[in-house]
């Protein structure tokens, strides 16, 4: 997708936009919530202005929409300014750069992910359940030796909400904290919730353990020990989830 309109917004977003949202999520990182979130409403306010009136990239503008609703609740101190919705702001702000990108490069955003951060963000601000659309939980989620521990409970994942609940249990974890996805209860791992995983992996440092028969080709299949390496079964010392 190219165009004048286009051009004209990418370069402002490059030179204006992102160095402004660059120095408001390092005041977010630096703990001050109020100061990062006051730089980062001026170029998102314009950002979902723009790109409610470009051909294509509406989605844009309601996600980014999401987004500022997300940080206002920071900023009016109805969230608390805990680590975990820090992080969470700033991988929603971030996930705006990508959508973008996304309609530009390909014609359309990766509608799964943008549905993830937004049923989180959604969740984290109390208006709904991080276990998404109807349906049991999929997931349990604890700490183990400064690790996140991912624990999928169900045999099968297959099913799109399974899928948004695994993403979401990730994303909502700093970005620092390593990612352990706990498989061993599985039998089969659906070839498109690897894929979502993958898309993660280069923002979060995500290991897998207790891979075995089906799930373990579906793994293989996709590459996916290229960007999340294999732990062993018995890798669970001081377990606390």
């Amino acid at each position: 997708m190219s165009d004048a309109l286009t051009e004209e917004f990418f370069a402002e977003v490059s030179d204006k936009y992102y160095p402004q949202v660059l120095e408001g999520l390092e005041l977010l990182a630096a703990g001050d919530v109020a100061g990062g979130i006051e730089i980062l409403s001026r170029p998102l306010h314009t950002i979902k202005g723009v790109t409610g009136f470009m051909p294509g990239f509406e989605p844009a503008s309601s996600f980014t929409h999401t987004v500022e609703s997300f940080l206002k609740k920071l900023q009016s101190d109805s969230l608390p300014h805990s680590a975990d919705n820090i992080s969470l702001a700033a991988h929603g702000v971030n996930s705006i750069f990508a959508v973008i990108e996304q309609i530009r490069d390909l014609g359309a955003p990766d509608q799964d992910e943008m549905d993830a951060v937004s049923q989180v963000l959604e969740a984290a601000s109390g208006g709904g359940s991080a276990a998404g659309p109807a349906g049991a939980s999929c997931l349990a989620v604890g700490q183990e030796q400064g690790r996140a521990i991912v624990r999928i409970t169900a045999p099968r994942i297959h099913r799109k909400h399974q899928r948004d609940q695994i993403v979401g249990a990730i994303i909502t974890q700093p970005q620092e904290t390593p990612v352990v996805l706990d498989v061993s209860q599985v039998k089969t791992f659906g070839s498109s919730a690897w894929e979502d995983l993958s898309d993660l992996a280069g923002h979060w440092s995500i290991s897998v353990r207790g891979l075995c028969g089906a799930a373990r080709e579906t793994f293989h299949a996709g590459n996916m020990d290229a960007l999340m390496p294999l732990l062993p079964a018995d890798d669970a010392p001081g377990e606390g989830a």
